[in-house]
């Protein structure tokens, strides 16, 4: 089995993320009931807003990393398998692929 590229440490972007949905939530109770007469926007309803936004944008920042480190190790094994398959000698009679199917002629 190969080596493989270090996974990102995790640098916390997930418990960021899970913090500002909290604070969101936090914030969204403090808001008026929804049931009454509408109100204008506030700073209230701005702060939740930016809240999630950093939110997905953290989650997506450590789904990035992620990808990345996945990638790296996937390119790192086709390579070990690459040079494993060219160090070998195949016979001749593997070279070619059989027919699908035997001609109907």
């Amino acid at each position: 089995m190969t080596e493989h590229a270090p996974f990102p440490p995790d640098t916390g972007e997930r418990a960021l993320g899970h913090a500002r949905v909290e604070y969101a939530e936090l914030l969204f109770q403090e808001a008026q009931d929804p049931s009454g007469p509408p109100q204008p926007v506030s700073e209230l309803t701005a702060q939740v807003q930016t809240s999630i936004f950093l939110a997905i944008y953290y989650e997506m920042r450590h789904g990035n990393d992620l990808i990345a480190a996945h990638t790296r190790a996937l390119h790192e094994h086709k390579a070990a398998l690459t040079r494993a398959f060219d160090q070998q000698e195949l016979p001749a009679a593997h070279t070619a692929l059989p027919p699908a199917r035997l001609p109907v002629d």
